[in-house]
């Protein structure tokens, strides 16, 4: 299924390197069997063309539209049917490995948008992709922004300030230089000092190779100034962004495996030992048997085994110790307990109905730290409507250094805090500061806009609409 997609996931741009090249030209030269295998991970198979995937239908009882699939040898087509009405799009890419699922998207003039159908490998079928049960009406018009495609692609190609507008060429597949940093010094010198080996980096940036994807954490929040493709491995992950947990949050996460595995006797104990390469090799060799391979990692610690509880014949732990449960926030979801319990069924924990604050994975180095805790706090309490959470939100980004207080995403998030509390007059002065900073910023002027009309002040509510409108005609976002 995945043969054909070989030679689009290993083109990459090698920097320093003129043009598009094939990973077996450039690493495989020196890493012919990493190369080869990397090219068949799910990594290497996270975006693409969609080609293969079975047809469907996918209804949606709020509004009784359906999305119809098709794929054949042309392509595969996504059509939206409602009430006798027809709207059919082209799909161009999909997103994801394939073993949860896959997304689609379609282009719109440029931009790129998330079909409401995807793909679920385990149910063999199409549902709804998440984010589109809560909507009462069907369309395409979920905007893909950088960040959705931050853990699928290898970089994005966005055009001028549009937020989902992409070159014709909108992104290029996960490349060695993801895990392994920029690669240009290496292939004009190869030395095992201009490249990163994430087994012999220090822990610390050892592990925020991984984490940059598989730590999803309840929000993440950009340092001021920066993009997410400014993490480059060899960092550590604060210095460009920080992920926040939400203390005793119920369920499991699609994306919780590095949180979960911190959580395990076995990684504390292991004095940093044990992480996720331990079990993981992106170009290791295919295993014939998986499960023994992890049973040969688990006994190389666990030597003496209670005959009471482990059978002469058992061929692998994870069933007991490493059980598949289902996803809380992704319907479809089955994922592996990765806090490697010894009795798991016994110690399912129960969350507390208090919402706490979030607390960070690693806190960013100071003035981020207080800056970026407010603006993950003031996140989860508008997930959760909670107004204790909200008030610390405010305290924390009320009292930053002055460098800090200006800044306009901290500006933003106290103007629509003060426009859900029904104070459209303040709020107003926060986007507006906030659209002075940030001219080309659709969504600072489109928030500008929502507070001149709740003031009343139609004139300016309509000018700065159609400003947001010019900056980008595809966000149909409300800011509340």
């Amino acid at each position: 299924m995945f043969r054909s997609h070989i030679n689009f996931v290993v083109v990459y741009v090698l920097a320093g390197v003129p043009g598009h090249l094939h990973a077996q030209q450039v690493c495989s030269q020196c890493h012919p069997r990493e190369a080869e295998n990397y090219a068949r991970s799910a990594m290497a198979r996270s975006s693409g063309t969609p080609e293969g995937q079975p047809g469907g239908r996918v209804a949606h009882k709020q509004s009784g539209s359906s999305v119809i699939i098709r794929s054949d040898a042309k392509g595969m087509t996504h059509t939206l049917e409602e009430a006798g009405l027809k709207a059919q799009y082209r799909v161009a890419y999909y997103i994801g490995a394939g073993i949860v699922g896959r997304s689609y998207l379609v282009r719109a003039g440029g931009y790129l948008f998330q079909s409401p159908a995807s793909y679920y490998t385990h149910l063999n079928g199409w549902d709804l992709t998440p984010g589109y049960e809560t909507e009462r009406r069907l369309d395409f018009d979920h905007e893909i922004v950088a960040g959705c495609l931050f853990c699928h692609t290898g970089s994005v190609n966005l055009i001028g300030s549009s937020a989902n507008r992409y070159q014709e060429v909108p992104f290029t597949p996960i490349s060695c230089e993801r895990c392994h940093g920029p690669g240009e010094a290496h292939v004009q010198s190869p030395s095992s000092h201009n490249i990163v080996n994430p087994a012999k980096a220090e822990p610390r940036v050892r592990d925020s190779v991984c984490e940059q994807c598989h730590l999803e954490g309840a929000v993440r929040i950009l340092n001021p100034g920066k993009e997410w493709w400014d993490f480059r491995a060899g960092q550590e992950l604060e210095q460009t962004f920080s992920v926040y947990l939400e203390n005793d949050a119920s369920g499991v996460k699609a994306v919780s495996h590095v949180e979960q595995l911190a959580l395990s006797k076995c990684a504390r104990m292991s004095g940093g030992r044990l992480w996720c390469g331990t079990c993981h090799d992106p170009h290791g060799d295919a295993p014939v048997d998986r499960g023994r391979q992890v049973k040969a990692i688990c006994i190389s610690c666990h030597s003496h085994l209670s005959a009471a509880s482990h059978s002469a014949a058992a061929t692998e732990c994870t069933s007991c110790h490493m059980p598949a449960r289902g996803a809380t926030d992704v319907v479809h979801a089955a994922v592996t307990d990765h806090r490697i319990l010894r009795r798991p069924e016994l110690q399912l924990k129960n969350a507390s109905a208090e919402v706490r604050a979030p607390t960070a994975w690693h806190s960013p180095a100071a003035p981020f730290d207080q800056r970026n805790l407010g603006l993950a706090t003031l996140a989860v309490a508008r997930d959760h409507q909670s107004s204790p959470l909200a008030k610390e939100a405010v305290r924390l980004l009320t009292t930053l250094p002055p460098e800090m207080a200006d800044e306009p995403e901290v500006l933003k998030a106290l103007g629509f805090l003060l426009l859900e509390q029904h104070q459209s007059k303040n709020a107003l002065k926060f986007f507006r500061e906030a659209a002075r900073r940030q001219p080309y910023d659709a969504v600072d002027v489109l928030s500008e806009s929502v507070a001149y009309e709740a003031e009343g002040d139609q004139g300016d509510a309509i000018k700065t609409l159609e400003q947001s409108i010019h900056l980008d005609p595809s966000d149909r976002k409300s800011v509340v």
